[in-house]
Parts: structure tokens; sequence; C-alpha cells
């Protein structure tokens, strides 16, 4: 599992734990929903990036996994649209 920062109830940051799984259903979902839209597979660079950007959501507190899979898809679009400028 990994640290993520939570604040408890007096307001002082600690860190907890959030399990893998958690983090993999969200992943896993985006990158499912982005091949579909996109029409094209991710490749390993966008894979990993995706899943350090799921990572690092999560470690800063984003609990709902339905918004990591959002946060996710936009990070795809966004990551897609400047390969697509690097490449014109």
């Amino acid at each position: 599992m990994m640290p993520v920062n939570v604040r408890n109830k007096s307001g002082v940051r600690q860190l907890t734990r959030m399990p893998q799984v958690e983090i993999a259903k969200p992943l896993f979902r985006a990158m499912k929903i982005y091949r579909r839209v996109a029409r094209h597979d991710l490749d390993q660079g966008m894979r990993r990036d995706l899943a350090r950007h799921i990572r690092r959501l999560a470690e800063e507190g984003v609990r709902d996994p339905g918004r990591l899979t959002v946060c996710g898809l936009s990070y795809l679009r966004e990551l897609d649209r400047q390969r697509a400028s690097e490449r014109s």
C-alpha cells in the first residue's frame, strides 16, 4: 500500500495507506474507456504516466474511484494532445 496524506480531527496532516486495488481499478477503467474513445492503444509511456498521475492524486487524498477515473481520462486526453502537437 502507498502512503496518503490525510488530515485528522485536529487538522494535522498524517500518512495513511491506500491499497493498490483502489488505484488499479480506476487506472484500468480509464485505459479501457480511452482505448474505445481514441480508437488506439496506449503506449507504455502513456500507461506509466497515467499510473503515476493516478497514484499522485490518491496520495493527495482523492479517494473516489470515479473521480480518479475521470481525472485519469482528462490526463490522457491532455497527453494525447501534447503528443499530437509535437508531431505537427
